[in-house]
């Protein structure tokens, strides 16, 4: 039996109610959704530090995932900013058509604008309206890209760890695939496999937004809200690069080193340190604790050295290196201070659970007063694919004060 106009009306009935009244589950899901999103920032960058030194990725590898993850945090952020603020408009005008059914009765203005046509309060609400359901389905479109892409680099840096390859090699293969798929999908013919992708959620909606909007000006949207994102991104990896390991700190760092950074009593019990810390700024004890990050890198260090570059730690005199702590040396106001293997052990920190090697540093023999510690460190810098390893040596791994009282 046939379907009657009046029964085929009924069954869209609901989806018609649901469109307009769909303000409600849009405020709902934007306010959410940004509870969330702006507790984010510190996750992502937690999540690269731990990348770099529980699961040994390359600082450079950790870095992009962390820009890519930011971006990602930082487009919806102002997705769903822009969202509400626009629903804001709509429920001010809302109430305007409301207090004022009428609209603008000319007669009751100054005479200087009684001669001109203005808009109806209902007519502009319907007009934001549209606008408001536009802009909150458009972050639906780029978290399915984001989600596609995100699953394949993923799978990627699986693959980095698992075979311990290069990473410049994981970020070409990274790379040529968005590239070969851009290809596929400018140049290539129609197929069977471009059909079915044209079906997909992410392309009906990329395609309603081009033919309603113009296929120009989605893409220009899109260019700019992603470049609205780098301040939040510039802001969010402050001092991420201290966490290389192997970088070199920056002068302002060394002249003017956050306290925070070396001295536990001035560490967030929430956050992870970057390199070297002692328990506190003020020493009064003959032996002090000094606590040195884990880097997993350490190991592939480690073993490099020994197989690779025994003349090189022959000329700089450094001595056997077994262990991790092995690959550093410490000076106090420049003259060398040893730690022997004995005196260190291996520490878990309590909130973060962030791994660290802690010696016991003989400072009997300094007067009170303020002293300087400096970090020496050697490890191999990995070369591209067709280079080798390279010996690397930080004189200044690490660099700040502390006091030494009674």
């Amino acid at each position: 039996m046939e379907k009657t106009d009046q029964d085929s009306a009924e069954d869209i009935s609901w989806l018609t109610n649901l469109q307009k009244n769909s303000w409600e589950p849009e405020v709902i899901i934007s306010g959410i959704s940004l509870a969330f999103i702006f507790a984010f920032p510190a996750e992502v960058y937690k999540f690269a530090v731990v990348l770099v030194q529980d699961y040994g990725l390359d600082f450079v590898g950790a870095w992009l995932v962390f820009i890519y993850l930011s971006i990602i945090v930082n487009v919806f952020k102002i997705f769903f900013t822009v969202h509400l603020v626009l629903r804001f408009a709509w429920a001010g005008l809302l109430g305007l058509s409301y207090a004022f059914p009428k609209g603008v009765i000319n007669e009751n203005l100054f005479k200087v604008g009684k001669d001109y046509e203005y808009t109806k309060p209902s007519d502009m609400v319907l007009k934001l309206e549209k606008i408001c359901s536009m802009a909150f389905a458009f972050p639906l479109m780029m978290g399915i890209s984001f989600l596609i892409f995100t699953s394949y680099l993923g799978v990627l840096l699986a693959i980095y760890k698992v075979f311990d390859l290069d990473f410049f090699l994981i970020y070409l293969i990274f790379m040529a695939s968005i590239i070969g798929f851009a290809l596929f999908s400018i140049i290539g013919k129609k197929s069977k496999l471009k059909v079915w992708i044209a079906k997909s959620i992410f392309s009906t909606i990329q395609a309603l937004y081009q033919s309603n909007l113009g296929k120009w000006y989605i893409i220009g949207y899109t260019i700019f809200i992603f470049l609205l994102t780098v301040p939040f991104i510039i802001s969010d990896s402050k001092d991420l690069f201290l966490f290389s390991n192997i970088s070199k700190p920056t002068e302002q760092s060394l002249d003017w080193p956050y306290q925070s950074w070396h001295f536990e009593d001035k560490l967030d019990s929430e956050e992870r340190f970057p390199r070297a810390m002692m328990k506190s700024e003020e020493i009064s004890e003959d032996l002090t604790p000094i606590t040195l990050s884990y880097y997993e890198m350490d190991n592939k260090n480690v073993r490099l050295l020994n197989e690779n570059f025994k003349q090189e730690l022959d000329s700089l005199g450094w001595g056997e290196v077994q262990n991790h702590y092995n690959l550093y040396r410490f000076y106090i106001n420049d003259s060398l201070v040893e730690i022997d293997d004995s005196n260190w052990r291996k520490i878990s920190m309590k909130n973060t659970r962030q791994r660290a090697y802690q010696g016991l540093l003989d400072i009997s023999h300094l007067e009170n007063g303020v002293h300087e510690i400096r970090i020496e460190k050697i490890f191999v810098a990995g070369g591209l694919l067709v280079t080798d390893d390279l010996f690397r040596y930080r004189k200044e791994w690490a660099k700040f004060s502390f006091i030494k009282t009674d």
